[in-house]
């Protein structure tokens, strides 16, 4: 690019982008932004073909395709019904862009171009070619993997993905953390307790019980290898018959940034897997709780959805007391972790970039009953206008 040059100006002219959006991804995000560079005005035709059986309902694709291309003011959002070539002619569109990913899409869309010209609308088409890192998305790929619970949060926007694992998989993911010591097990409990009530299931997928799977003395060979390069890493003394010390690998490791760094990269791979057979099957509310969601760029799991519990120096000090902790451990994790304040405006500053999540409040110090932990998971189920499966009888 010459340096200090001025982006070309837009064309003063209308183009259409049609597409099922069946879920709206990434990959028709970028589309859009790039057809935005170029077109005063874009439409996007949320089409309905009656032979094709849709995940989403039409207003669904369509309340979700608005929220993902919200920050583009030229785009509008609209539904249509018949041929592209006639809504783009309603539209006083001339032209019809579309996104190729491959030969196949290719050779489609060339058929779809000949059709519409032996409307004689004088419509033309545009090809433009997807980008090389989003070429591997699509809205059937997205589908296949959620079912899988795999992770999407690359190829969808948050409020696509959330809807996705509420349809697809039945849950809401609410991400649950907060300092050492704050009470993040105890609320865990309490929201599971309310559920039950309910005839609501509300399951604690706890990242740390997790990770002490994977230090303990499984034969997995994932589960082995990283134990391998953990004792390569800190030292044969972290290692006791077949497992990992956890107390003396929490002594390496958050002794300086980078040996805490160098842990989380180890066990990251065996982790991940582990989180996905934990959330495999599960329906209702899922609580991922976890102290680093937001220091370890996990927020895009819990789509922005957060509780951050906070608690009393004095009252974490007594808790981390009766397990055990002596005072430079806790010393050594306090420093290793951002407190309280620095995970809200980390929680806070992901929801604003996203457009996307929600951020609650829990006094893990205050003496809140079942009744308040109610209150919260009836707040949670309101805000998100989740619609989650109940037992016929509460408990």
């Amino acid at each position: 690019m010459v340096p200090n040059a001025k982006p070309p100006a837009r064309t003063p002219a209308t183009a259409l982008y049609a597409c099922s959006a069946d879920p709206i991804t990434f990959g028709h995000v970028d589309v859009v932004e790039r057809i935005a560079r170029t077109f005063e005005r874009v439409v996007v035709g949320i089409g309905r073909n009656p032979t094709k059986k849709y995940l989403f309902p039409l207003e669904e694709r369509l309340r979700l395709a608005r929220e993902a291309l919200a920050h583009l003011p030229c785009v509008v959002v609209l539904a249509f019904r018949g041929m592209v070539v006639d809504f783009a002619l309603e539209q006083g569109a001339r032209v019809i862009v579309k996104g190729v990913r491959n030969a196949a899409d290719f050779d489609y869309e060339q058929v779809h171009h000949l059709v519409g010209l032996s409307q004689a609308a004088g419509i033309e088409t545009h090809l433009l070619f997807a980008s090389p890192a989003l070429a591997h998305v699509s809205s059937s790929a997205v589908k296949a993997i959620q079912l899988e619970h795999g992770f999407i949060h690359d190829l969808v926007p948050p409020g696509v993905k959330a809807a996705m694992e509420e349809v697809l998989s039945g849950q809401l993911v609410v991400g649950v953390t907060g300092v050492a010591g704050a009470g993040k097990s105890t609320l865990c409990a309490a929201l599971a307790a309310a559920g039950r009530r309910e005839g609501l299931a509300v399951h604690d997928v706890d990242l740390d019980r997790l990770a002490h799977a994977v230090l303990a003395a499984g034969d997995a060979p994932l589960c082995v290898s990283t134990r391998e390069a953990l004792v390569e890493r800190f030292g044969p003394e972290i290692a006791s018959e077949g497992e990992i010390d956890r107390r003396r690998l929490a002594a390496c490791a958050f002794a300086d940034p980078g040996a805490l760094a160098d842990l989380n990269r180890l066990m990251t791979p065996a982790v991940t897997v582990g989180l996905r057979k934990a959330l495999y099957g599960l329906r209702g509310v899922v609580l991922l709780d976890g102290a680093l969601l937001a220091e370890q760029g996990l927020l895009p799991l819990c789509n922005g959805r957060v509780v951050l519990v906070a608690a009393s120096d004095g009252d974490r000090a007594v808790r981390l007391a009766a397990r055990g902790w002596g005072r430079r451990e806790v010393e050594a994790r306090s420093a290793a972790q951002w407190g309280t304040e620095e995970k809200r405006a980390a929680v806070d500053r992901w929801i604003a970039g996203a457009r996307f999540g929600r951020r609650w409040s829990w006094d893990g110090s205050a003496p809140q009953g079942e009744r308040c932990a109610a209150e919260l998971l009836h707040r949670i189920l309101s805000d998100t206008g989740a619609r989650l499966e109940r037992e016929a009888h509460a408990a």
